[in-house]
């Protein structure tokens, strides 16, 4: 996981796995971009290989609160079709913007 910051848009890159091993350390970092005023987080999944429903919950529960500030949260790049489908199995793609 790598973390850039452009302006007032915070973008976390996803690479290989995300489980219960890190999916604490994505919860940490999507904070920290929020914490340091971000208006709009984008979360790239270009090298994204596998992620589970702990990794999935902390997206969704963080852009859950996020959205109560009017933050805007946006997905990129889903480019591996298990992770593609996974996203659509729990209509995540319903729920936040992915591009």
């Amino acid at each position: 996981m790598k973390k850039e910051i452009t302006g007032n848009i915070g973008k976390i890159k996803l690479e290989g796995r995300i489980d219960i091993s890190n999916s604490g350390k994505l919860k940490e970092m999507l904070y920290d971009l929020k914490d340091k005023g971000m208006k709009k987080i984008i979360i790239d999944m270009d090298g994204l290989e596998y992620i589970d429903s702990s990794g999935l919950g902390r997206i969704f529960y963080f852009f859950a609160d996020y959205k109560k500030e009017n933050g805007i949260m946006e997905i990129h790049n889903v480019s591996n079709s298990n992770v593609k489908k996974v996203i659509e199995i729990v209509k995540l793609d319903k729920i936040i913007t992915i591009k």
